[in-house]
């Protein structure tokens, strides 16, 4: 099997799942080829280095290339998305680094207040021309989004483009979680979690206010056997954690092969949900026990406390929490905004961000 890997970004997250990709494929034969786009050039280059480093090291033929993407030009975009000709694409950019915000200045404080969901139209103001680019090289390449999935992907369509779901967060939870519960190598473990809860499980265990939603061999499992699993990490380490999973999940894609898992943000979904991928198509796995629309339900509430939902695909809504908090600094933004705006929406936050960092 062949399969061409795309990652847009080359930050701490991309880094870490372009380290873990030599891993996974040396567990097949298959002809790999990994991209790595970004701003700044060099270090495209410089991690496209690690990467054939690591490879080398590791026996594995995995082919490495590196581009210079330009944000700004939907023709540079195109012309790079054409001479790539990916089959899936990864995106990790986005205008705001969940790690800038252990920062003590206004805008950190706003975002831990009110919820991380204030900050979706900085984590999707990038997709739109993302879009533009691959209707212009007319690529059929299956996208992923790594920012914010689990309610940046459920306005995917309104922003014209297609997401087929995201990675991390309730990955991050179900690997912990398998870990604490499930014996050695078991896989039998289906979770719903949601952004909010990696969160809470950052926190120590006397410190958790609820938890996700677990099944062992098709048993719910009570709060009970999850309290006392130990803390996830708060900061950078974190992408680390979950860069396995996360390329296992995109050489699969790439690639064609089978795999089963948890995804943010899956088919424009909000929150996370238990998937398989067989033939390039995902489908939702959740336990016979669980109903698709009660999921959704008890999703849609986890984005609710994070801060925001989107209502049928088209608009961000915040919660009367975050809308509060939001209206005492931006009242003109506390009412959200269509994700057809959101390039907009993404200036008028950034305006609203520069202001606020500048305050302690």
């Amino acid at each position: 099997m062949s399969g061409r890997l795309l990652l847009l970004g080359c930050g701490s997250l991309a880094r870490e799942i372009s380290l873990a990709i030599p891993l996974i494929a040396s567990r097949y034969d298959d002809e790999l080829t990994l991209m790595v786009a970004a701003r700044d050039a060099g270090r495209a280059r410089w991690l496209a280095q690690l990467v054939r480093a690591r490879s080398f090291a590791a026996g594995v033929a995995l082919t490495v290339r590196n581009y210079k993407l330009d944000w700004e030009s939907v023709d540079q975009m195109a012309a790079m998305i054409t001479a790539a000709a990916p089959t899936v694409i990864l995106n990790t950019a986005s205008l705001q680094s969940s790690w800038s915000l252990t920062a003590d200045n206004a805008w950190s404080r706003l975002v831990r207040q009110a919820g991380y969901g204030v900050t979706v139209a900085l984590q999707s103001a990038l997709l739109p021309q993302l879009g533009r680019a691959l209707r212009s090289s007319g690529s059929p390449a299956v996208v992923i989004n790594a920012c914010y999935p689990d309610v940046v992907n459920a306005g995917a369509r309104r922003m014209g483009v297609l997401i087929r779901s995201g990675i991390g967060n309730i990955a991050l939870v179900a690997e912990m979680l398998r870990q604490h519960i499930a014996p050695a190598g078991a896989r039998a473990i289906r979770v719903l979690a949601g952004h909010w809860d990696v969160g809470e499980l950052s926190r120590s265990p006397g410190e958790r206010s609820d938890y996700p939603l677990v099944w062992l061999n098709g048993r719910r499992l009570d709060s009970e056997r999850i309290s006392g699993a130990p803390p996830l990490a708060a900061d950078a380490t974190l992408n680390a954690f979950g860069a396995g999973v996360s390329a296992a999940l995109l050489c699969s894609l790439a690639t064609g092969r089978s795999w089963s898992g948890h995804v943010p943000g899956p088919l424009g979904e909000l929150g996370g949900y238990p998937i398989r991928l067989e033939a390039g198509q995902l489908y939702y796995d959740l336990p016979q026990s669980e109903t698709f629309e009660a999921a959704r339900a008890w999703n849609t509430d986890r984005c609710e406390r994070d801060g925001a939902v989107v209502e049928e695909g088209t608009r961000l809504r915040f919660s009367a929490k975050a809308a509060e908090s939001i209206r005492r600094v931006a009242p003109e933004l506390a009412a959200g905004f269509d994700f057809k705006d959101v390039e907009s929406a993404g200036r008028a936050f950034l305006e609203l961000r520069d202001v606020l960092e500048k305050r302690s």
